[in-house]
Parts: structure tokens; sequence; C-alpha cells
């Protein structure tokens, strides 16, 4: 086999063990030497700023091959700067971004693509999208790896793993109420009173692969948070093991399995039961299907197999880094700006294309203006919002605000956490709505974003320092994972070992506290109880 030089991953690994469960066999057979950098070590110990310039001085030594990414590294890392910086250290270092929740980070994904040169997407059906996005180096890639289970004892008739998200406690409690005897094991289940007696706890990744083979129906779910069927990666790890598994209707799984031979589905609660009764019922045809599963899978998505060919067919290959070309002009309005008579403003804005906004004390990325006149490019749209870091002077950025969490779509109690300083619109549009605009700046409430006129870049592309009054008050700052992403205990832990800097950091972090931000300690208990110093 024709073997790359070196390759680097860079990543997260998580309490699963992933990705190194699934990627890191394939890359070390398919090179001389794998550069495994764990982001998490490596924020733990030198905090975000250093951790950036420490990445660097890592690529411009190491010079690998083929770069590998993953979806979790939208949280710490800067891509763009990044990227920009990686790209005059290292320029034959092809990089490659796996996407594994597309449906939910699409936003995300559609812009930040632009600086790899190759895509793997776990959903078959964003390689067609992301593709009519102009991301031509778009691979779909099921992340299996075969390994049949050795025969054990069914201790369990049906289970699940997984979260209590969209409607699965619903139907949880359905099942029981069928007198189902059912098994279920993840987070949250034990919130619920119906639910917490069937509940078995946190499967480790070695238990979770083990409690397949001791299921006779595993149970999968398609939808995601919205409830929109898609692709769930959970049928092709249990079917990888040998096991049988009853599926939520995906049609992007439709597409690739045959319903009744390789693949069993539910469309609604009485399918599933009815599904579950009878194939706790028949033993044979339960165990006729799991193995066709399996086969298929093994022929046709060999994880292993396609990452090794896809090294050894790019080997060789020089990046062509080509970013999409944009004719575009921008009118950057401040607040003296805004002050003017409407003329004259139009008059300023005779030669420009678009209209930015500055206002208050704000830090833009060098990129902010291209990507979003980008998306207004892609989407035909009229105004782009991107994320905001609300950051500090003494903390940095310690929270992310992301206006479309997941992919959803922006409701009206969102609306006052809005900043102007996020928006991006084009000439028409400006002219257009002019007072509505001048409103908008002029109160700090912006009201005109929706999902029909904007394009949503997922991506924090400001920092903002001052807000309204009520800011911190908003109920969403009680929330993690929603809309704000809280990231000061990342900062504060990577400090532990410097105790001027730890302590320096935390009287500026109980000074903060203690005017106006109270959420700062509620969230910091609540990682120090979780011990998520990460995420």
């Amino acid at each position: 086999m024709i073997k790359s030089n070196k390759i680097a991953v860079l990543t997260v690994t998580d309490e699963r063990d992933y990705p190194n469960h699934f990627w890191k066999k394939p890359l070390e057979e398919s090179c001389e030497k794998l550069v495994w950098i764990d982001l998490k070590e490596l924020y733990s110990r030198e905090g975000k700023e250093k951790t950036h310039k420490k990445l660097l001085t890592i690529f411009e030594k190491e010079k690998p091959d083929f770069l590998f990414m993953f979806d979790s590294l939208y949280y710490d890392l800067d891509i763009p700067s990044f990227f920009s910086e990686l790209n005059l250290i290292s320029p034959r270092t092809k990089t490659v971004f796996f996407s594994g929740d597309d449906d939910l980070k699409h936003n995300s994904v559609r812009y930040l693509g632009i600086y790899f040169d190759y895509l793997f997407v776990a959903h078959n059906d964003f390689k067609h999208i992301y593709k009519k996005d102009g991301l031509k180096n778009t691979l779909f890639i099921a992340q299996t790896k075969p390994k049949k289970m050795p025969p054990c004892e069914k201790i369990y008739d049906v289970s699940f793993a997984g979260t209590p998200k969209a409607d699965r406690k619903e139907l949880m409690e359905f099942l029981i109420d069928k007198k189902i005897n059912v098994s279920l094991f993840g987070y949250n289940w034990d919130k619920y009173p119906k639910l917490k007696k069937v509940y078995k706890g946190v499967l480790s990744s070695e238990d979770y692969l083990k409690s397949i083979g001791q299921t006779k129906i595993n149970i999968c779910f398609s939808k995601n948070m919205f409830g929109v069927p898609n692709m769930k990666g959970r049928f092709l790890e249990i079917a990888v093991c040998g096991g049988f598994a009853l599926v939520e209707y995906s049609p992007q799984l439709k597409e690739l399995f045959k319903e009744g031979k390789e693949i069993v589905f539910f469309r609604n609660k009485e399918e599933l039961i009815q599904q579950i009764e009878y194939y706790l019922k028949h033993d044979k045809k339960r165990k006729e299907i799991a193995k066709a599963a399996y086969s298929k899978i093994k022929k046709h998505f060999d994880f292993e197999k396609k990452v090794k060919n896809f090294v050894k067919e790019n080997k060789n290959k020089i990046p062509k880094r080509k970013f999409p070309k944009l004719d575009y002009s921008i009118l950057e309005i401040n607040e003296k700006i805004m002050n003017l008579p409407k003329k004259i403003i139009l008059k300023k804005l005779e030669d420009k294309s678009h209209v930015s906004f500055l206002k208050r004390k704000i830090i833009k990325s060098p990129f902010k203006e291209y990507l979003q006149t980008y998306s207004l490019n892609k989407t035909k749209k009229q105004v782009s919002c991107c994320d905001y870091f609300v950051s500090s002077k003494s903390l940095g950025d310690y929270v992310q605000f992301r206006y479309c969490p997941f992919g959803q779509g922006p409701k009206k109690d969102y609306r006052p956490l809005l900043n102007i300083n996020q928006i991006l619109v084009t000439k028409r549009f400006f002219i257009e709505n002019y007072d509505l605009i001048k409103k908008a700046f002029d109160s700090d409430f912006v009201s005109f974003v929706n999902n029909s006129n904007t394009a949503f870049v997922s991506i924090p592309l400001v920092k903002i320092f001052k807000f309204r009054k009520n800011f911190f008050k908003h109920r969403e700052f009680s929330k993690e994972l929603g809309l704000f992403l809280f990231s000061f205990h990342r900062e504060l832990n990577s400090k532990r070992k410097n105790y001027f800097s730890f302590f320096k950091y935390v009287f500026s972090f109980t000074k903060e506290a203690l005017f106006g931000k109270s959420f700062l300690i509620s969230q910091l208990l609540k990682k120090l109880k979780e011990r998520k110093y990460f995420f």
C-alpha cells in the first residue's frame, strides 16, 4: 500500500472515545506518521489564544500531507483565520473536514466548507446540497466499523440509547403503557417518573456495543430536534454489530437499504407497536434482516476501506484553493453617519453594494464582510446575520451567541438579543427599509430579521462588549448549548497551573459576576458539578 508521509488530526476526544474509535486505525495505516492533536488537552493547558499559536507552530514544523478535522471544532477555533495562516505556512497540506450533523449545522458548514479542500458528510442527501452550494469535493462517508459481536444472551426485549429529544419521551411512555419491556440508556430519562423505572444509566462505548447484542430489538429514532426525519448513524452502529434495528422512517436510509429485507421502519406509534410485537415473535426473520444489513454495510459502506482509498487517491494532489470571487463594496455605517440626513447617507451609498454597521465598542473578524456577502450571494437574500461573541477585556470571549442554535429558526422572543453589528444588508434593502433600519440602529432592537429575508451565518464574526441594561437577565442565560455557548470555564481551567494568572482571572470573573453577570457563577457551578471543562 502506498502511504502518505504524514497525516495530522485535530479533534476533541469525548467520553465515547470519538473520533478515536473510528478514525485512528485507518489513518495510522495510511501514513508513516500520524500527528494526533487533542484540542481538549491542548486548550486546557494553553488557553484559547495560545492554542491557536501553538497549533500553527506544530503545523509549520510537521507540514503534513493531510489535516483531518471534525465538526466539534466550531466552538473553539477561528477557522477562517486559522486556515488563512495555515495556507501560508503549509500550502501543500490538504484539508479534510468531517461534518456529522449537517441537518443541525448546515448554516455553519456551507460557509466554513470553502476553507477546506474536501468535505466528508455523514448524511447522503447533504452531499448534493453542498455541491449545489459550490463545494465540489463533497463526499458521503458512513462512519461504520464492522464488529460482529459474539453470540450472547438476549436480556433486553427492546432498548434505546440516547436522549429524550423530539417525541421520544412520548413514544417510550406509549410502549410502557402497552406493556412492552423497554430499557433506556443515556442522559436525562430519569427526569420523567414513568421512564425512571426502565432507565439503566449511561453506557461506555464498550458497554453500548455489548448492549446491542443483548437486545432483541434496538430502537432507532430518525427525527432531529426539529421533528424532521434524517439519517442517523445509530442504525449503522447497530447493524455493523450484527444487531437488529427497528428504525423510525428516514428517506435517506430508504435510499440506501431495502425496506423489509435490510431495514425495518416504523412511521407512527401504531406501526411501532405492531413491528415490535411481530419481530419479538419472529426470531428467524429478525436474524435474517440483521444479517442482510450487516452484509450490505460490509460490502458497500466499509468506512476504513473508504478512508484508506481516499488517502491513497489524493496523496500526491496539490491543493487548489480558489475562494469564490465576489464583487462587492461596503458602506460601514457608524453612529456619526447614521445621524446624518437621509439624502447624504444615500449619496454615500451610490457606489456601494452592501451596508454593514458599527455601533459602540466591537471587534469585527476580518472575514465578516466577505462571508456575509458570500451568504447573500448563495441564498439570494437581502439580509445576513452572523453570530457573535460576548467579550470583555478581562475575560476574553466568554459566551458565544448563536441566533439559530442547531439550525433552528429564530423565535420572536430572541429578538432582544440581536445586535445591529451582526447585520449586513444589500444596498436595495437598506434603501427600501431605511426607516426600519434607522429605528433598529437607534433603539438597539433589530426587528427586521426573519427566515424569509435573512441568511444566517452560524459563525461568530464579531465581538460585542456592551449591551442593553437587561441583556444578561434574559432567561436563555440559564441554559447550556442553546442560544448561548459558555466558554469562560475553559479559560479558567487553562490557568490553573499559573497561580498569578489563575487568581487574576478569578478576580475579574468575580467582579463581573457581582456587577450584573450572575449567570457566570451558576454556569461555572454547573460545569464543576458535571466535571465538564470543555463541553
